[in-house]
């Protein structure tokens, strides 16, 4: 087993999306505070990973919470991996150390999901039928 171990230590609410071995995404509301335990079984010949894409507000980002094939990131085999939330990113901790993968702010993010959305406005003719009002 392998488990990611996640304390929001912002005063505010994290937003989430966290996949395991790179399967659908989860929602998650991650409360100023509290601890997330996000944990899934070795798979032989899989990519045994945990990412999440977070938003705090306009900061965002993707993490790879846990990767048994990078030894970058957390990947100890039937360990914990230990991470906090912070304004200027994730910390994994190692050896009572912070490795710190800062927030993305250079770029816009939208959690929301387009493919669920109707549709609105179909262009039937590139540049011909512009709306103002999407």
């Amino acid at each position: 087993m392998f488990l990611a171990h996640v304390k929001n230590e912002t005063p505010n609410l994290v937003k989430a999306k966290c996949s395991l071995y790179g399967g659908p995404m989860m929602d998650y509301l991650m409360e100023s505070g509290h601890h997330y335990t996000l944990a899934g079984l070795i798979t032989p010949d899989v990519n045994n990973t945990i990412y999440c894409e977070m938003k705090l507000r306009e900061k965002h980002g993707g993490f790879m919470l846990y990767d048994s094939n990078d030894t970058k990131t957390c990947h100890y085999r039937n360990g914990d991996c230990e991470w906090s939330i912070s304004e200027d990113g994730l910390c994994m901790l190692v050896e009572d150390k912070c490795v710190m993968f800062k927030w993305d702010t250079t770029t816009n993010y939208s959690f929301r999901n387009i493919v669920s959305e109707p549709t609105k406005y179909v262009a039937l003719d590139t540049m011909r039928h512009i709306s103002n009002n999407p």
